[in-house]
């Protein structure tokens, strides 16, 4: 019995040679297709996403004098405080990949004229979480991307999906 399941897939593998075709070629190719598109969702998240921030922070680094890393990336919401001109700036995100999460106040700051663009160059004085370029933390910050659609701004609420913030050399 092993003996002719051995002989015909030898006898397969020769079929599939002399056609020009590598032995189960096609059946890898159908495999490869089939399940990239069953997840490519998944992929994207694991894979374009990471790649996607170290491509930013590079970009963002070029040209950016006294600025340095490691880089914050994560996502921002900043929200217009209740009859005041005053707002208070949310960072959900890792440094290092550890949690780097931290809230401040935005002094004199009208979420409404926000944009992607003008938000980048934002300075956050004091605000380096612990762990990541120090100890003890508390470094100067600065917003230096905004990725443009993951922007919104809506009724006095910014949210920015993906952002990288460095650290401000002294």
């Amino acid at each position: 019995m092993c003996f002719e399941s051995a002989e015909m897939h030898r006898k397969t593998r020769e079929a599939e040679e002399a056609r020009g075709r590598k032995p189960a070629d096609g059946l890898k190719r159908r495999d490869r297709h089939s399940a990239s598109a069953k997840k490519p969702r998944t992929w994207l998240s694991r894979v374009i996403q990471p790649a996607l921030a170290v491509l930013l922070l590079s970009l963002a680094a070029e040209g950016q004098a006294g600025l340095s890393g490691p880089a914050l990336v994560g996502s921002v919401t900043i929200v217009q405080i209740a009859n005041s001109t005053d707002a208070t700036f949310m960072f959900v995100g890792d440094c290092r990949g550890n949690t780097a999460n931290f809230t401040t106040t935005l002094s004199n700051f009208n979420v409404n004229n926000v944009t992607a663009a003008n938000l980048e160059g934002l300075s956050l004085p004091g605000q380096g979480p612990a762990q990541c370029l120090s100890q003890a933390g508390g470094e100067n910050l600065t917003v230096v991307t905004v990725v443009t659609p993951q922007f919104m701004n809506q009724s006095g609420v910014v949210n920015a999906g993906h952002v990288v913030i460095l650290y401000v050399v002294p």
